[in-house]
């Protein structure tokens, strides 16, 4: 390919395929200048009109990734790819960082609405950009652009020590992963000559994937892709790198924590299987213990995630220990290096956005409504607001795997995948490692009934006087993230295909 082929980007490519994209890097100055036109005057109108311009951006973007269509061979030079894994990453991306807005302008942000949207804004970018990245150079600058604007966002609240905390911790921790991951790339890039992760059919130049199996035979090789997926590993949340997760979620906004807990780790996810699926070609012995490596990883995160989320009593830092559980399950669907894991994974990803941030939302509603995040706050709800209590119940039950909730089928497609891949290559550690996840999703029943524990089978003298005042748009909100995940525990099919769709060829 010719030098210009390779790196002039195709403008028709860029208003096909990452229209998203564009409108949200255009909307960023645009907030700022509909904040200095608006005023800032008494009452804050320009702050409030920057707010709602930010909103009116993410949602023109949400329906531009919707109707884009995909393209597995489409590229934007060499840098990023249009197929089906973006799409479907970017629209997550997009829907957690449109209801992270709406949670915002309906308090859970009180201040400074321009330079919050700013950074979720770029925050979007960087996700939507990472999801899509096919070149190191290019995955590293996107995650920075995710990671930096998720510190600033994690710290907003600069009058509460807890968030100065929160983002001095994300800080630190990224720095080190960031670095880590740097590093990594660096050795991968000497072996493969290339920073291209993957060729698309019917492109000649080099890339990691068409270099992996030579490389394989060298130790070094092994090392550099496990220092990459350690970088990759803080974006998720997965051990050991889960350590700033819980204080960051606490000490955040919610509707930040949300953010991360959905947007980032889809953008995570998305790179790993793509790296993954580069590096790991068949009948490699490297593959093998690349496998062995992400399963280990996998059961060490969701047993530390679920287990320490047993003693939680804040609301915040449960669903944060609870982030890094469904991390370690989601590790699992990686873990196969098949087409069908991928699949799993991409409609995991697809109800855990309805049930992470439905239980994320209805925590902030509550922390408006009491000023409080600890599970006392919680006391009697199911009888002072019925509804409220009924549509966290249902999210709560998605979160463990039980039917008839969204939840159900997307761990058993991940099981499935595990021990299908355990008999078909009589592999023991497979084996036992879906009988341990099975038993980390006994161990989660054990928290999230803290919360029916208190909304249903509390003493009656202990609710409460006073009732809980929903808005009409905390309810509509809440519905339209609570249907989904009933719907989808009965009629998944037509999800689970198009799961499949987006992510074919990825292995």
């Amino acid at each position: 390919m010719l030098l210009a082929e390779q790196w002039i980007p195709d403008l028709s490519t860029i208003f096909t395929h990452f229209a998203a994209e564009a409108v949200l890097c255009l909307a960023i100055p645009g907030v700022i200048l509909v904040d200095l036109f608006a005023g800032r005057g008494e009452g804050k109108s320009g702050e409030k009109a920057a707010g709602t311009a930010g909103l009116i951006a993410l949602a023109a973007a949400l329906l531009l990734a919707i109707v884009q269509p995909s393209a597995p061979d489409a590229t934007l030079t060499t840098l990023l790819r249009a197929d089906g894994l973006a799409q479907a990453f970017r629209i997550i991306a997009l829907a957690t960082g449109f209801i992270a807005a709406l949670a915002a302008l309906r308090g859970d942000v009180k201040r400074a609405h321009t330079e919050f949207f700013v950074c979720l804004l770029g925050a979007v970018v960087g996700a939507c950009l990472t999801a899509a990245a096919n070149d190191l150079a290019m995955l590293y600058l996107s995650v920075e652009t995710l990671s930096i604007a998720g510190y600033l966002l994690a710290g907003f609240r600069k009058e509460d020590p807890k968030g100065s905390e929160a983002a001095m911790k994300y800080v630190i921790f990224g720095a080190i992963s960031s670095g880590i991951m740097l590093y990594g790339m660096t050795l991968v890039y000497g072996f493969a000559g290339t920073a291209t992760i993957a060729t698309p059919e019917g492109m000649e130049y080099a890339s990691i994937a068409r270099e992996a199996a030579a490389a394989s035979s060298s130790p070094a090789f092994l090392i550099a892709i496990v220092l990459v997926f350690a970088g990759l590993a803080y974006k998720v949340a997965a051990a050991p790198f889960q350590f700033w997760c819980p204080d960051v979620y606490e000490g955040a906004p919610t509707s930040v924590a949300a953010f991360l807990a959905v947007a980032s780790k889809g953008a995570g996810f998305a790179v790993i299987l793509r790296l993954f699926a580069a590096v790991t070609p068949p009948d490699v012995s490297m593959t093998a213990t690349l496998q062995a490596v992400l399963l280990i990883v996998a059961l060490i995160t969701m047993t530390i995630g679920n287990v320490a989320a047993l003693r939680q009593n804040n609301a915040k830092r449960l669903l944060a220990y609870s982030a890094i559980a469904h991390a370690g399950y989601l590790l699992l669907g990686v873990a196969v290096t098949t087409a069908t894991g991928a699949s799993a994974v991409v409609f995991y990803m697809m109800v855990y956005l309805f049930m992470t941030l439905g239980a994320f939302y209805m925590v902030g509603v509550v922390e408006r409504q009491t000023g409080r995040v600890d599970l006392d706050a919680f006391t009697g709800l199911g009888f002072k607001a019925p509804w409220f209590g009924i549509c966290l119940g249902v999210c709560l039950i998605s979160l463990t795997g039980l039917p008839p909730t969204a939840g159900f089928p997307g761990k058993f497609f991940l099981f499935q995948e595990v021990f299908s891949y355990a008999g078909a290559h009589d592999s023991s550690l497979f084996f036992w490692g879906g009988v341990i996840g099975l038993l980390n999703g006994v161990i989660s029943l054990g928290y999230y009934a803290k919360f029916l524990k208190v909304m249903y089978l509390c003493d009656t003298e202990r609710i409460p006087e006073g009732r809980f005042a929903f808005a009409g748009m905390d309810r509509g909100l809440v519905l339209v993230l609570t249907v989904p995940v009933l719907v989808l525990g009965v009629a998944f099919e037509a999800v689970r295909e198009l799961a499949d769709s987006l992510a074919k060829g990825i292995f």
